[in-house]
């Protein structure tokens, strides 16, 4: 018997007989044994390791199938190495199809970030990108990639990693139709106190006219007092109908053209109280999604808001760059150099009929978070962490191209 060793680790024993010729066993004949023997080991050996690399591809299909999130792995050389059913399911594709062909065959929203981690061996982290399928079918999803590499750190390829965001799209659009059902409440009463108020100095004045009718004084005042209450009400009905113009369809735009448009607009404003304004915009920047008049009321009740916000003499700073952290989409910052927002404020400056200015309707910056609602951005308040004054920044998402055998 000859042991089968193999890493000085015993795999088995093989057993030879007597020869047939009864002769015994030279020298030579155990050095061939040996040398079979050795031969033996590496080959049950590597029948071992086979068939355990068989059990670990069987148990990763097992979970490549059972997943609910959507796998695409790339070799170096640019080849679709792995798509899985959740991933079939989500693109509307066959991995038949992509398996072994080139990274372009993916849809456009996965191919860039995985060809983009390939390139610079930078993960992609928690990216929200748009499937269109040739069904027509628009699926939101949310991506994140990472390369893979060898021992010595060449890169071998990157994976990538996406799940449907449908269902919480619209858990989030379930929140935010609570949230104002839930302030209508407020919204009624301040819409109601806003109103009370002129018309109760109208009602005083008509009470006194029959008796101060021949009073010319009277006259004119009460004609001045009507006039001026009956446009602070029209002024409030034109705030409301903005609050609740319906959204007309988005468009990709660069968020440059609104800006500007809107400085544009109150440049005699800005240069009569010799308010500065720098632009810090980013050379490259992604494009979004929006509709060019809303956008324009939105920054105008910023800009305006700062500059209510300021002395004379102020400067107004926007912002203009990528959301970065691996993040597909635009951020826009509003810095100015005001007093900023007492402590325990930013979380309310957002709701209907809340002002901290004595004359202030409330109703600015209420439009500018309904707008930013429709355009699925983000808008948050803070004070300045780098000096005076507050910072209002505003996350747009990127635009997604639509396929052209999508589009139509």
């Amino acid at each position: 018997a000859l042991p089968l060793v193999k890493e000085d680790q015993l795999t088995g024993f093989l057993l030879v007989g007597a020869k047939r010729s009864g002769d015994p066993y030279f020298s030579e004949d155990l050095d061939l044994l040996s040398t079979l023997a050795s031969q033996a080991a590496i080959a049950v050996t590597n029948a071992q390791l086979y068939a355990e690399v068989v059990l670990v591809n069987e148990y990763v299909e097992n979970i490549l199938k059972t997943m609910e999130s959507g796998v695409v792995a790339v070799s170096v050389e640019g080849k679709v190495t792995l798509f899985n059913s959740a991933a079939e399911r989500m693109a509307g594709l066959e991995a038949a199809s992509l398996r072994t062909g080139p990274v372009e065959r993916l849809p456009g929203a996965l191919a860039d970030l995985i060809q983009a981690t390939l390139g610079d061996g930078v993960p992609r982290l928690q990216v929200e990108r748009t499937l269109a399928s040739a069904d027509r079918r628009v699926t939101p999803v949310v991506c994140s990639t990472s390369p893979f590499s060898d021992a010595q750190g060449r890169i071998l390829g990157a994976v990538l990693v996406f799940s449907d965001l449908t269902r919480l799209k619209e858990l989030e659009d379930e929140r935010r139709r609570a949230a104002r059902l839930a302030s209508f409440q407020s919204l009624a009463s301040g819409i109601a106190h806003e109103i009370k108020n002129p018309l109760v100095a109208i009602r005083a004045f008509a009470q006194l006219l029959p008796r101060k009718f021949g009073d010319e004084d009277f006259r004119e005042n009460f004609s001045r007092v009507a006039v001026r209450e009956i446009d602070r009400i029209n002024d409030l009905v034109e705030r409301l109908r903005t609050l609740s113009t319906p959204s007309k369809p988005l468009q990709p735009l660069d968020l440059r053209g609104p800006i500007e448009e809107t400085l544009e607009l109150l440049r005699v404003r800005l240069e009569d109280r010799r308010i500065s304004v720098e632009r810090v915009y980013d050379e490259q920047l992604p494009g979004t999604l929006g509709e060019p008049s809303q956008l324009k009321q939105l920054f105008l009740n910023l800009f305006l808001n700062a500059l209510e916000a300021m002395e004379p003499g102020g400067t107004l700073t926007i912002r203009l760059k990528g959301r970065g952290n691996g993040e597909a989409g635009l951020l826009v910052e509003v810095v100015d150099t005001g007093c900023g927002i007492p402590e325990g404020l930013p979380e309310k400056v957002f709701d209907a009929f809340f002002s901290t200015k004595p004359q202030g309707t409330g109703l600015g910056l209420a439009i500018c978070r309904g707008i930013a609602d429709v355009h699925r951005a983000t808008i948050r308040v803070e004070n300045n962490p780098a000096g005076r004054g507050a910072v209002i920044s505003l996350a747009f998402p990127a635009a997604v191209e639509m396929p052209a055998e999508v589009r139509g």
